[in-house]
């Protein structure tokens, strides 16, 4: 009779212990899952990319590092109706980026010949950058480019 109750109280522990896993797993996708793809997220990221192109024109990697990060957020959150544009200017600005930041000295001069040997990719990543900036003034209602105006009176 005791070999009976301890395989019944093995089989029940087995189950306790299957459901409470099964349980956890779910609990872990839902709140774990990588954030869906969708406008409005973009646009959310979006936003937070607003002072890239000044970050490479002071090549200053405090704001750097932080505006890339930002990019590549925003490309793992891009509908599928832009999401090869913001995936291949992220990849771009990502290696130029790294590019920079590796040299220890003169990141100007990091900066120019970074963009030269990527000079076969211009066309096309200009195009990309274009389209994710028409999409973002469409769907979000916000230009990506910093624009400066200066005025000078005559």
């Amino acid at each position: 009779m005791g070999a009976a109750r301890v395989r019944r109280f093995a089989a029940i522990a087995s189950g306790i212990i299957a459901v409470v896993s099964l349980a956890g797993f779910g609990g872990w996708f839902f709140i774990q899952r990588p954030d869906t793809r969708s406008a409005e997220k973009l646009c959310e990221r979006l936003g937070t990319v607003d002072s890239l192109s000044a970050s490479f024109i002071s090549l200053d990697p405090t704001t750097l590092g932080p505006q890339v990060a930002e990019l590549q957020r925003a490309a793992a959150v891009a509908p599928s109706d832009i999401q090869a544009q913001i995936t291949a200017l992220t990849a771009f600005v990502q290696e130029i980026a790294e590019a920079v930041r590796a040299s220890p000295t003169n990141k100007k001069a990091a900066l120019t010949a970074a963009l030269a040997e990527k000079q076969n990719q211009v066309d096309e990543v200009s195009q990309a950058g274009q389209a994710v900036e028409a999409w973002s003034l469409t769907n979000c209602g916000t230009p990506l480019r910093a624009t400066t105006t200066t005025s000078t009176k005559k």
